[in-house]
């Protein structure tokens, strides 16, 4: 066995194992009103969360993303049992009407256009729906909209990440030329580098503007060190994920490939361009985070975030844009409270 199916062999039992435990473990710290609850918590945990893995790993990647290709039916299969899987959870539905409706409008109406450019030979305009997508299960991301899609349980706006997260990673696995690039977890010296320096220079910025404006407020805690990497673990996977992949992943990465040529004197200019729009919109998109008089501030603080985020993303794709992400909100929780 060489070492490319080696590494497919053992991603491929660890990534079920790892998602098992988590799967196990959440529902436990998290309690549920039923054993029902927890099992369905657990069931969507373990499949969303294997199914992210899997598209970002490197070993994993490539060559799923080669099958799909090569067929497109199972392509199609593949994101209609991830649009299904949530209404495991409607053996707890309260209103049929309004679950519906959240999940046409939240869910399926977003996945069939983000996948629209596959029924079209060479679309020279799919970054076009790739946003629009995206933008729409942005909106939606925030459990506020979607809570009625996953009725009864809890951990719903972890379920509804991953789940996010998985819908678009698979979508697009076959139509962006450098996803096994760009999206995955390929880890290096620069990778771990680059969003560890600056983050403190982030952090040099930011902090004091937090504590001027009493947006934050110095409050370190401790939770125990079960918690202390759990908490990494959360945010990597339930806050970094979804949001790198819908705004520096689809957003600046395919208005930075898509609309200018490489070879545009202009490209330097239109890549920094995008990189301060994708920033702002990342921003905007905290609006609603925290109280009325605060949010100016949030939003302030995310769109400057949100700079070094796609930096990241520039150097290190999907893996440094996600470490420095989970760093600043990792030391955030750890370090301070907001209103």
């Amino acid at each position: 066995m060489n070492d490319s199916n080696r590494n497919f062999l053992i991603s491929s039992i660890v990534i079920p194992i790892l998602s098992g435990i988590l799967a196990i473990l959440v529902p436990i710290i998290e309690k549920q009103p039923s054993f029902a609850h927890s099992f369905i918590v657990g069931f969507l945990l373990f499949f969303f969360c294997s199914i992210s893995c899997f598209f970002v790993i490197p070993f994993t990647n490539k060559r799923i993303i080669e099958f799909l290709k090569d067929s497109k039916v199972s392509y199609y299969l593949f994101i209609l049992f991830i649009l299904l899987l949530p209404l495991v959870s409607w053996i707890f539905i309260e209103s049929v009407k309004s679950s519906i409706f959240s999940f046409f409008i939240w869910y399926a109406l977003p996945a069939l256009i983000l996948i629209f450019p596959t029924f079209i030979e060479d679309f020279s305009f799919d970054y076009v729906f790739h946003v629009i997508s995206v933008i729409i299960i942005a909106v939606g991301f925030d459990r506020r909209y979607t809570y009625d899609i996953t009725p009864g349980i809890g951990f719903q706006y972890e379920i509804n990440a991953l789940m996010v997260s998985s819908l678009i990673l698979v979508s697009l696995s076959i139509q962006i030329g450098d996803f096994s690039k760009k999206f995955n977890w390929g880890i290096n010296k620069k990778k771990i580098l680059l969003p560890l320096s600056l983050s403190g220079i982030l952090a040099i910025i930011t902090i004091p503007i937090g504590l001027v404006t009493n947006f934050l407020s110095w409050s370190p805690q401790w939770s125990g060190t079960l918690m202390f990497f759990f908490s990494f673990i959360g945010i990597w996977l339930t806050i970094a994920l979804p949001e790198e992949i819908i705004a520096r992943g689809v957003l600046q990465h395919q208005l930075t490939e898509k609309v200018i040529s490489k070879e545009s004197k202009f490209f330097k200019y239109w890549k920094w361009s995008v990189l301060i729009v994708a920033s702002a919109i990342f921003g905007l998109s905290h609006w609603n985070n925290t109280t009325p008089e605060l949010a100016w501030v949030y939003i302030l603080l995310a769109t400057i975030a949100g700079v070094f985020y796609g930096i990241c993303w520039w150097k290190g794709g999907l893996f440094s844009a996600m470490l420095i992400h989970t760093i600043v909100d990792w030391i955030w929780a750890l370090l301070f409270v907001t209103p």
